[in-house]
């Protein structure tokens, strides 16, 4: 389980995150947090 604060802060630390971090939401968040449950299995 992680926490969608570290996950937020953890993507906008990502070298390569060019976009606003005020414009991320639960929603979106929830979609990195599936992909990477997905990729682990």
């Amino acid at each position: 389980y992680v926490r969608f604060t570290d996950l937020h802060r953890w993507v906008c630390e990502l070298p390569t995150f060019a976009d606003d971090p005020a414009r991320s939401g639960e929603k979106i968040l929830e979609a990195i947090q599936t992909a990477w449950i997905d990729e682990a299995d």
